[in-house]
C-alpha cells in the first residue's frame, strides 16, 4: 500500500508539473523555416601585452592571447511567431578546406547561460517606391509630374546575432576556409500574441497580465514640447506565489503567458516611436519610464503577452566560409619595404 501510494503520488507530481509549462526543446521543420543564417564575418584577434612584475599582479612579463570568432546575421521571417534567439551558436560538424572532419574547438555554455535576446528594430522612413522604366518614359513624354511623396516612419526589424567561437588551430598561413559548418541555436517562439491595453492614466485598479502577474498604473502623465510630446510614467508590479523572473534562458520552465513588451499607443490607434523593444525577455514592465519624440498624445499601455511558449532548436549549415590570413598585415609591410 505504502508503495501504491508512492506511486500515485509520482505520477500526480508529473501531470502537475506537465500543466504548469514547458521546458522541453524540440527540432520542428516548419519552425525552422522561419529563420535564415548567413555567416557575416571571421574575426583574427591578437593581442600581446608586457607587465612591470614589480606593480602587476601577473607574474610573466609578456603573455598573448588569439582569438578566432564567426559571426552571422539570423533572419527572422515572422515576428508574430519569434519572440527572441540565443545569440550562442552550437557547432556540431566541421570540415575543413580539404574536407576532412575537424574539431572546432568550442567552448560551449551552461543552458542556464543561454539567455534569449528579443527581437531588435531600428526606427526608418519610407522610401518612394521604385517605377518601371517604360512607366517613367510615358510620364515624361507626356510631361505628367510624379505624385507628392512624403516619407513615411516606419519599424524595420533587424537580424539577430550568431557568435560562435573557434579553434586558432584552423588558421594557416594562406588563410584557407571552411567547406562547411552545421550546428543549432536556441529560440523562443509562441503559439500567438494577445495584446492588453489600460489607458494612460494613474490608476487604483490592479490589471491582471498573467497568472503570476499583475500591474499598476501608478503615474501617467505626458506634455506636448513643440514638436514632441514628453511623458513620465511608473508602473508598479505584483507577482503573486513567484518571484520575478529576470531572464528567459534556453532551460527556463516555460510558463503559459509569458510578457515580451510594452507599447505606447498614440491617439491614432498606432504605437509611438517610444520604447520600441525593452531587448530582454521576459519584459520587465515594472518601474519609472520617462521619454520623448513624435507629435502624438499616448492614448494607452499596451503589454504583448505571448501564449504558450515553447524552446527550439535551430538547425542551419554554412559553406565555403573564407578564413582571415594571420600574415597578411606581415606580407603588406614586406611588400611596402
Amino acid at each position: 500500500m505504502r508503495l501504491r501510494r508512492g506511486f500515485i503520488y509520482v505520477i500526480i507530481v508529473m501531470f502537475a508539473g506537465l500543466s504548469i509549462g514547458s521546458s522541453e526543446v524540440e527540432v520542428d521543420k516548419k519552425v525552422t523555416d522561419l529563420f535564415e543564417v548567413n555567416w557575416e564575418a571571421v574575426r583574427y584577434n591578437k593581442s600581446v601585452s608586457r607587465y612591470n612584475t614589480k606593480v602587476s599582479s601577473n607574474r610573466q612579463e609578456t603573455s598573448a592571447n588569439e582569438s578566432l570568432n564567426l559571426s552571422c546575421q539570423v533572419e527572422i521571417k515572422d515576428p508574430n511567431i519569434v519572440l527572441g534567439t540565443c545569440q550562442q551558436g552550437i557547432i556540431t560538424e566541421m570540415k575543413d578546406g580539404k574536407g576532412q572532419n575537424v574539431d572546432p574547438g568550442q567552448k560551449i555554455l551552461p543552458l542556464k547561460h543561454m539567455s534569449y535576446d528579443g527581437l531588435r528594430y531600428r526606427r526608418r522612413y519610407s522610401r518612394r517606391p521604385q517605377m518601371p522604366r517604360w512607366k517613367s518614359i510615358i510620364r515624361s513624354l507626356l510631361r505628367v509630374r510624379p505624385a507628392p511623396f512624403r516619407p513615411q516612419l516606419y519599424d524595420e526589424l533587424q537580424p539577430a546575432r550568431l557568435d560562435m567561437q573557434l579553434d586558432i588551430g584552423l588558421l594557416d598561413p594562406s588563410g584557407g576556409e571552411i567547406k562547411s559548418l552545421k550546428g543549432y541555436f536556441y529560440a523562443l517562439t509562441a503559439a500567438s500574441l494577445e495584446y492588453v491595453d489600460i489607458p494612460f492614466e494613474p490608476n487604483n485598479t490592479w490589471v491582471r497580465l498573467t497568472d503570476d502577474l499583475e500591474i499598476q498604473v501608478n503615474e501617467a502623465r505626458s506634455v506636448s514640447m513643440g514638436s514632441n510630446v514628453r511623458f513620465n510614467c511608473s508602473i508598479e508590479e505584483r507577482w503573486a506565489g513567484a518571484d520575478r523572473m529576470n531572464r528567459l534562458t534556453a532551460e527556463t520552465y516555460l510558463p503559459e503567458r509569458v510578457v515580451t513588451n510594452r507599447q505606447f499607443i498614440g491617439i491614432d490607434g498606432k504605437p509611438t516611436s517610444h520604447f520600441m523593444g525593452l531587448g530582454r525577455l521576459p519584459a520587465h514592465v515594472g518601474g519609472n519610464s520617462s521619454g520623448s519624440g513624435g507629435n502624438t498624445q499616448i492614448d494607452k499601455i499596451r503589454f504583448v503577452i505571448a501564449v504558450n511558449p515553447s524552446h527550439y532548436k535551430i538547425p542551419f549549415e554554412l559553406k565555403k566560409i573564407p578564413l582571415p590570413n594571420p600574415e597578411l598585415k606581415e606580407e603588406k609591410k614586406k611588400d611596402e619595404q
